[in-house]
């Protein structure tokens, strides 16, 4: 039996690495296609899930949430005395749109997918993304593609279930979050 289940392990394993490396290859080939900002998914691709269809009446598109760039603030090593310039690196901040500072402070609807920042089945603190978690350690996208949500109550979710929630809309100037939904409550759709 012990022999068995080891030979099925590693089967599995070395299974696990072909399909890893052919999906790596496949998803190579497709970055290659498509001109974009290192390390970022396209819009295609990051909608993928969500489909052509409209979004729900009332939500705000993922693209529009995408419209923002990172602009240097300055140098890290300005802030802590004695530390060497030249090795430092700079520090990059959201530099958001006019649509997008319309947000700031306003109550919106968001359509996608709950990212669980604890194992409870209803969730007060999250990320939404317009992509599904399919593995809690495998997230490629960036900032401008997710939205960290502080619900007034928990929330039920399905991984492959998107959701509408409403909240308080904030853009948050920092270099690994850019949105924060406030007082969050689910919607119906």
């Amino acid at each position: 039996m012990k022999k068995y289940l080891s030979n099925f392990i590693g089967r599995l394993f070395k299974a696990g690495v072909a399909a890893t490396a052919f999906s790596i290859g496949l998803a190579t080939a497709a970055h290659a296609l498509q001109p974009q900002a290192p390390g970022k998914l396209s819009d295609d691709q990051l909608m993928g899930y969500i489909g052509k269809e409209p979004l729900p009446p009332g939500t705000i598109p993922w693209q529009l949430l995408r419209q923002v760039k990172l602009v240097e603030k300055g140098n890290d090593a300005k802030a802590v005395k004695g530390a060497n310039t030249q090795t430092a690196a700079a520090i990059m901040v959201p530099e958001f749109g006019p649509q997008i500072r319309e947000l700031d402070k306003q109550e919106v609807k968001l359509y996608g997918f709950v990212l669980p920042l604890s194992t409870s089945t209803k969730q007060k603190h999250f990320l939404l993304s317009p992509l599904p978690s399919h593995c809690p350690f495998c997230v490629n996208q960036g900032p401008d593609s997710m939205v960290e949500v502080v619900a007034k109550t928990g929330v039920e979710y399905n991984q492959w279930e998107p959701i509408v929630v409403t909240g308080k809309f904030e853009l948050v100037n920092d270099q690994y979050l850019f949105y924060r939904l406030n007082n969050a409550e689910p919607v119906k759709f």
